[in-house]
């Protein structure tokens, strides 16, 4: 009989050959191998959960093995690195991409590189002014100046940055479960997670940028470091500005004269590295873009669908107020969860699993409500899954590739203009896909012996 050692050896190399399937393998249009490799993957994934054999060594080694393999070709689920590319480029030709679209950039010819001719064919947003934040505008422009102005060897350093800051990200994971002294291998279920390794080092996303960031900022809060806390949390609202949803819940956690020192110093690390940017038109600019972002694009939503289509049933149009129902109710999420942490007795200090608990529940309510819910959003509920242990979040992260039904074979085909809005087999999948998220989050809510414990 094969031992347990061989065979998490055995299930390391079928993962192995998973992730080179779907990364080298085969397209995003086709469907079912996609699915098909995502389940073998998502087996082994709660298997290694599930029996904790993995020691921390080779949970790390697996995880970087894993990521290594994907930093070698074009993301084929994603097309969202050519807008990075092209920020990048745009930046160290000293122009700036708040100010000018693609589109304006190409017919004004205000720069001169045959680069921007072969990205501006795979552009998704051409008439959209970039929405991403500065320190994001960094990395691009540092991928690029370290490619020598080649978009392919840019790509591979891109990659390569997400590579780095998501082992920096699983090194402060352990850290953070060393210090709250609980298992360091449930670090696990973020660095071995297949929707992490596929959407970040594969696709080239920065969430585990952002993540390494305000993981840090919450590190050094734990070790009362407030300062240099708040700097890391800027950091990280400046690669992606999703952290401002959660930094209410701090307050209630920390008091309000740690709590007012934290948002300063985030306030002043976010100006600082605005003003490079900042002019009257890159902030009508930058609303725009979001508003356009928010108000116009659809994908993978849940109860947006069922508003909208409530609006056309009464209506015969879609109402312009689904769109402010998302920030309300989230605004009052997050009143109704600070409230909440008000009341717990007995909190001397930050409590992470507390923190985690909230702040998972606050972004799974945006999430819910928002109209576009890409892939690799849900990784940060899979983060802090870490100290919450949520099955739903977990499940969700495997679910989620449903999403890419959308880019099927199935609709280019069959569906009015290859639009997958008009294919009902799309909405069939995008509802089995969150009706079995919200039950299984209803049951693990349940489920009061769920939440760990901190230890300090």
């Amino acid at each position: 009989m094969i031992s347990k050692k061989n065979l998490n050896y055995l299930l390391f190399l079928f993962s192995l050959l998973g992730y080179l399937f779907l990364y080298y393998g085969i397209e995003r249009s086709e469907f079912f191998k996609l699915i098909l490799g995502v389940i073998i993957l998502g087996f082994i994934y709660f298997y290694w959960l599930k029996i904790k054999s993995l020691t921390v060594k080779k949970i790390v080694v697996f995880a970087v093995i894993f990521r290594a393999f994907l930093l070698f070709d074009i993301p084929n689920f994603s097309d969202d690195y050519n807008r990075f590319l092209w920020d990048g480029i745009v930046m160290t030709e000293g122009v700036n991409p708040y100010e000018n679209t693609p589109i304006q950039i190409l017919e004004n010819k205000e720069i001169n590189n045959e680069n921007l001719d072969v990205l501006y064919k795979n552009l998704n947003s051409k008439g959209y002014y970039t929405v991403y934040p500065p320190l994001n505008q960094f990395f691009f422009s540092a991928s690029i100046l370290l490619s020598g102005n080649n978009w392919r060897l840019g790509l591979f350093f891109m990659k390569l940055i997400i590579l780095l800051f998501d082992i920096g990200l699983i090194y402060i994971l352990i850290l953070m479960l060393r210090k709250l002294k609980l298992k360091e291998n449930l670090a696990q279920i973020y660095a071995l997670n297949p929707l992490v390794i596929i959407e970040l080092t594969g696709n080239v996303h920065f969430e585990g940028v952002m993540l390494f960031f305000l993981f840090s900022g919450i590190y050094f809060i734990m070790k009362n470091k407030i300062i240099v806390a708040s700097i890391f949390i800027g950091l990280a609202v400046s690669v992606k500005i999703v952290p401002l949803l959660i930094l209410p819940l701090f307050l209630p956690l920390l008091g309000f004269k740690k709590s007012l020192k934290l948002y300063v110093g985030i306030g002043v690390t976010t100006v600082l590295l605005v003003l490079p940017f900042i002019s009257q038109a890159v902030i009508d600019n930058f609303s725009q873009s979001l508003n356009l972002y928010f108000q116009s694009f659809e994908f993978n939503a849940s109860f947006y669908y069922l508003f909208k289509s409530i609006s056309y049933f009464f209506l015969g149009y879609k109402t312009s107020f689904i769109g402010i129902i998302t920030p309300i109710v989230v605004l009052l999420t997050a009143l109704w969860f600070t409230f909440l942490l008000y009341k717990k007795k007995g909190v001397k200090e930050f409590d992470l699993a507390l923190f985690a608990k909230y702040a998972s529940g606050l972004l799974f309510v945006f999430y819910l409500l928002a109209s576009t819910i890409h892939p690799w959003y849900v990784i940060n509920l899979v983060v802090f899954s870490v100290f919450i242990f949520n099955k739903a979040y977990l499940l969700w992260s495997l679910l989620i590739f449903l999403s890419y039904f959308a880019y099927s074979n199935f609709v280019v085909e069959l569906a009015t203009n290859s639009d997958f809005h008009s294919y009902n087999w799309y909405y069939y999948l995008v509802f089995f896909e969150y009706a079995i998220v919200i039950i299984f989050f209803i049951f693990e809510s349940r489920n009061k012996n769920k939440t760990l414990k901190t230890i300090t």
